[in-house]
């Protein structure tokens, strides 16, 4: 059965560690994929308050965003109170869409443990309808990459020096 690969994400400006709690268990006694899935979730939503945002509102008052797709490749096991380092690289910013990138290493080995990679779309919740980024968070993603706009690329840590 083929499986989907991930790219490494080389270069992550945000980082953010989290611990697997109980109710993040599933009936092997392992992280489970919905649970991984809510982690990279409170990652980001931290990593959008540093940056002064939030979903409902990336600073402009009414534009929040909305997850179009989701990939996620475990890469080896978890358990319980294993803390994870949530590395996180947005990529492919456009005027509507980014992407996050985001590699989930064991905090305490440094070893990978899982690669996911979301598709956002900018969405205007007064008017239910799809919208653009606004300049500023636009540019802020942008700007966190410094002259490196691959996260992906294993050169791109020369590119920023």
């Amino acid at each position: 059965m083929p499986r989907i690969k991930l790219r490494e994400l080389r270069i992550s400006p945000f980082a953010k560690v989290l611990e697997v709690r109980v109710g993040d268990l599933n009936y092997g006694s392992h992280l489970s994929f919905e649970s991984l899935l809510g982690l990279a979730h409170q990652a980001w939503v931290e990593v959008f308050a540093d940056l002064g945002v939030e979903e409902l509102d990336l600073g402009d008052g009414k534009t929040g965003i909305v997850v179009s797709d989701v990939a996620i490749q475990y890469l080896k096991e978890v358990s319980l109170h294993d803390r994870l380092c949530f590395e996180i690289a947005p990529f492919e910013v456009g005027r509507s869409t980014f992407r996050l990138a985001q590699k989930v290493k064991d905090q305490a080995t440094h070893q990978p443990v899982a690669r996911i990679e979301i598709s956002f779309a900018a969405f205007d919740y007064e008017t239910k309808r799809s919208g653009r980024l606004p300049d500023n968070f636009r540019r802020a993603l942008l700007s966190s990459l410094g002259d490196c706009d691959d996260p992906f690329d294993p050169n791109a840590s020369a590119k920023r020096r």
